[in-house]
């Protein structure tokens, strides 16, 4: 749908409202980091916003960005703060000395009266704390909607920062684990990003009707919108390129690409491994190129704009998500693999049980031994040399992504929920 017809279809709706004497629902979103670049919550906030609900995001500002401003249609408020002094009060949550909590509900109250915000959307597990601690304090409970982009808890069991020192003195997990039992009960309703994460949360006794799955597919009109950067694609066009993109730690499995290296090099002599990302396992990935004397066949390119993600992808020509399998891993699910589906490029996953139900339904790659090299080696060398296959993959990739796995179908759950609470709040 283009900007000119959402602009007369929410002004259709804000017409509709007035004669009927019914108030447009504005929605508050919470986020501990900055909006931009945020895709998930970038699209959330269009979707709602061509829904014809008002949005208004309480952000971080960890640079020079204006302290308010307008994006997608929403409204974007930003909390200057530097990223070091988030940290260090985040690595505190849920301890003896919760500054997190305590900082964010205070804000949030301030933001909550300032924009009449009638429902709050906490965007992780963490943020659903300081939404409750807000709520007591203020005259009338607001509905709160719980965001869970992973399984934080045992998501902390993979962080580097969470099982190093110092964080590994400071975070306590199962303390973390008996927070969410709580916190998820709690929240009035709960937005997943997979069904077998809704299975999880149903299996914890929340009733399946709290419970909305709008999944991290693509949104095909903005990921595409780009045009293809010639200077990426022409910097690799004499390689095989195995692309993987996105966040560097150690659940991701990045290590058992590069240990694959030494295994495939021979029988793929044009081979580039291309890593668009960085985090906070970089060094160690660096080091053990170095090691196994393979950096010749990696290329870290760094962090890089979802403007030129889309050329990266295309510049490849298969894409690799070596995650390590895990309860968190097995709970969630990439953008990156719809990213690469849209693009026609054969995928190459770990066996984490939602990536290895779409790969297999959708014929779109193949599936390896979630940190065994060998395995990757054997399935990477066969796509290789099987290169009528590997295309044959691509394409079905894309198809499945043009008619299911994109974000105009899974948004439809996100505007049934705030419809929902509409119609409850108007009774």
């Amino acid at each position: 749908m283009c900007c000119r017809s959402n602009l007369f279809w929410q002004e259709g709706f804000e017409y509709f409202c007035l004669v009927k004497n019914i108030e447009i629902m504005n929605i508050g979103m919470i986020l501990d980091n900055e909006f931009t670049g945020d895709q998930r919550v970038e699209n959330e906030v269009m979707s709602l916003i061509n829904a014809g609900f008002n949005v208004f995001v309480l952000c971080f500002n960890y640079g020079n960005k204006a302290p308010l401003e307008q994006m997608f249609g929403g409204t974007i408020v930003r909390l200057p703060i530097s990223l070091f002094k988030k940290n260090k009060m985040k690595g505190l949550d849920v301890s003896v000395v919760n500054l997190y909590t305590h900082f964010w509900s205070k804000k949030i109250i301030q933001f909550v009266k300032k924009y009449q915000i009638d429902v709050l959307h906490a965007h992780d597990l963490y943020m659903f704390g300081a939404a409750f601690k807000a709520n007591k304090k203020l005259q009338q409970a607001l509905p709160v909607v719980g965001d869970l982009h992973e399984n934080y808890a045992a998501a902390l069991k993979q962080y580097k920062f969470a099982n190093t020192f110092p964080g590994k003195y400071i975070v306590s997990i199962p303390k973390w684990e008996k927070t969410e039992v709580s916190w998820v009960k709690k929240a009035d309703y709960l937005i997943t990003v997979i069904e077998e994460a809704k299975v999880r949360y149903e299996n914890m006794g929340i009733p399946e009707e709290k419970i909305f799955v709008v999944a991290n597919y693509v949104n095909t009109e903005v990921f595409l919108a780009p045009p293809t950067d010639y200077e990426i694609i022409n910097r690799f066009k004499k390689n095989f390129v195995v692309l993987y993109s996105g966040g560097f730690d150690l659940h991701r499995g990045l290590d058992t690409l590069i240990r694959a290296i030494p295994l495939v090099k021979e029988k793929i002599p044009d081979l580039k491994l291309v890593l668009v990302g960085t985090g906070r396992n970089l060094d160690d990935l660096k080091t053990l190129a170095d090691t196994l004397d393979v950096s010749n066949w990696v290329s870290f390119v760094g962090w890089q704009s979802s403007e030129l993600l889309k050329s990266y992808v295309q510049a490849s020509n298969v894409c690799a998500i070596p995650h390590l399998k895990s309860v968190h891993t097995d709970n969630t699910i990439p953008h990156k693999i719809f990213h690469y589906m849209i693009l026609e490029k054969a995928v190459i996953a770990s066996n984490c049980n939602p990536l290895e139900r779409i790969v297999k339904e959708t014929q779109a790659g193949l599936i390896f031994n979630s940190g065994d090299e060998e395995s990757f080696a054997s399935k990477l060398i066969y796509l290789y040399e099987n290169l009528s296959e590997t295309n044959k993959m691509g394409a079905r990739g894309k198809k499945a992504a043009q008619q299911k796995y994109n974000w105009d179908n899974t948004s439809k759950n996100l505007v049934r929920l705030y419809e929902n609470i509409s119609q409850s709040m108007n009774k």
